[in-house]
This record gives C-alpha cells, structure tokens and sequence, in this order.
C-alpha cells in the first residue's frame, strides 16, 4: 500500500510545481514575499495558500482505514514561512477548517495539524528574521511537521492500533511528499529574491 500511496504523491509534487509557478506570478504574492504588501494583499495571499491547503485534502489518497494522506499542511506551512505567523494562521484555519468539517474519523488531529502547519511556519519565519528559509532546513522542517502530525493523531484517536497501522502507512509518504514538496516551493520563492519583480506595480 505505501508504494501505491508514494506513487500518487510524486504525480502530486507536479501540482506542487504549477501552484508555486503561478503563485509566484501573483502581485500579492510577491508584495508578501518582499515584504511589501498591503492588507489586501495579505488578504489574497492567505486564501491563495488557505485554498492550496484544501486542494491538498481533495488529492489526498484514502487508506483503507479511511484515513486521507495528503499534502494539506503544505499550504499553511509554506505560508507562514514567506507570510509570517498571521499568514499561517490564516491559511491553517481555512485548510483546518475544511479538514474538520470533511469529516472522517481523524478530522480533529488532522484538522488541528494543519493549523499547526501554519503556526510552525510563522514562528521560524520570526526566528529566521523574516528571511526565506533554505532549503534543507525547509525539508527538515516539513518532515517535523508531519511527525507532529502523526503524534498529535496517535494521541487523540482510538483505537490505538488502527491509528498505529494507519499512521505507518501515512506518515512517511507524507514526510516525503510534503518534504519534497517543500523543497519546490523554496526553489520556487527563492527566484523573486534573485530575479525580483516590479512588486509594486499593479
């Protein structure tokens, strides 16, 4: 099962790709990148990311427990690490949101785990001084994301070993996915720092 689930996440790291390209072709998305937005700028960013994070849960692969490995905290993670904390936040809460109402027996972990993402990725957007993330430390990053996610659902849901045998099959694909996943996106915005754009225009 886990090389079914590996197969489909690298088709989805093509997604990955267009979604960044386009992104990146974005005014808002750069404004935020460069430090230069507004508020409605900020606005778009986040429902731009807040929306990836939800197209994440609909390419997600359904286990056989009914469990869905995905790429969902992608989004949010990504967003606070270009956005800040509140650029997390947001985009976390609209793809956590979507998540919990979604349903399914791990919607709370994996709900509150996307969230997480977000908040993560703000609060080493801080730390980093607001600076764009290399791209080891962003792999890195992500691969710790999705182990708390994993934590954060062997912990709340029962029953223990159905979650266990899940969370094996899921969260290693999804510390690769969402790792490799990282890794394009940082590549991605780190072309409007080397190659900036006329950010200011309309």
């Amino acid at each position: 099962m886990i090389h079914e689930v590996l197969g489909l996440f690298a088709a989805t790291e093509v997604f990955i790709y267009v979604f960044m390209e386009l992104a990146t072709h974005i005014q808002s998305v750069c404004r935020v990148a460069t430090q230069q937005a507004l508020w409605y700028d900020k606005v778009i960013f986040v429902l731009i990311f807040g929306g990836f994070s939800i197209f994440g849960t609909y390419t997600g692969i359904v286990l056989p427990s009914g469990a869905i490995s995905s790429i969902r905290d992608l989004g949010p993670l990504i967003a606070g690490l270009i956005g800040g904390p509140w650029a997390g936040l947001g985009a976390g809460l609209i793809g956590g949101a979507h998540r919990y109402f979604y349903g399914g027996w791990t919607n709370v972990p994996c709900a509150l785990a996307t969230v997480l993402a977000g908040v993560i990725g703000g609060i080493v957007y801080n730390i980093n001084k607001k600076k764009l993330l290399n791209i080891f430390y962003s792999v890195l990053l992500a691969v710790i994301v999705e182990f708390i996610h994993g934590m954060l659902a062997l912990v709340m849901v029962q029953p223990f070993d159905k979650i266990l045998d899940t969370l094996l099959i899921a969260i290693p694909a999804m510390m690769i996915a969402n790792g490799i996943g990282a890794a394009i996106s940082i590549i991605t915005m780190e072309r409007i720092a080397v190659e900036p754009k006329q950010v200011n225009d309309a």
